[in-house]
């Protein structure tokens, strides 16, 4: 991914384990929640040239429950980055609507549109340029630190 096409403040996501290999991947953290970035490079693409669903699943489900990490964490019950305890989903529901090619970023954005003690409701989508790619909505049940 070239400065070009990285929107700015997306830092690169430094992990171990799967999110870790899909490579390539940026977050830029805020008040709301995360942002996500991937350049679609040609081992995420299926047999037809597309961006294969798990990718696309894999970083929404990442965009969801770091925003709900996020706002968690901010909140006065938090207690989830000094404890390294994340949101655990739950329940993800998704729409594809349009497909992702290489060589376009994959931006992801969620917001977290109610959080109850057990549990936090986000929504999020997947956008490649004007296109939206999926839309989803997710169940986290909130960490044992969060729920105090």
């Amino acid at each position: 991914m070239n400065s070009a096409e990285v929107p700015a403040g997306c830092e690169r996501l430094r992990q171990d384990g799967f999110m870790g290999y899909l490579d390539g991947i940026r977050v830029r953290r805020h008040d709301m929640g995360i942002d996500t970035c991937l350049l679609v490079v040609p081992h995420h693409l299926n047999p037809n040239g597309m961006v294969r669903g798990d990718i696309l699943l894999s970083l929404l489900d990442y965009t969801l429950g770091g925003t709900a990490e996020q706002i968690l964490a901010s909140s006065d019950d938090g207690g989830l980055v000094a404890a390294r305890r994340h949101p655990i989903t739950i329940s993800l529901t998704t729409r594809f609507t349009g497909g992702a090619r290489h060589g376009l970023p994959l931006s992801g954005r969620a917001r977290v549109q109610r959080r109850t003690r057990p549990v936090s409701f986000v929504a999020g989508e997947l956008t490649s340029g004007d296109l939206t790619v999926a839309t989803t909505a997710a169940i986290s049940r909130n960490s044992p630190a969060a729920r105090g």
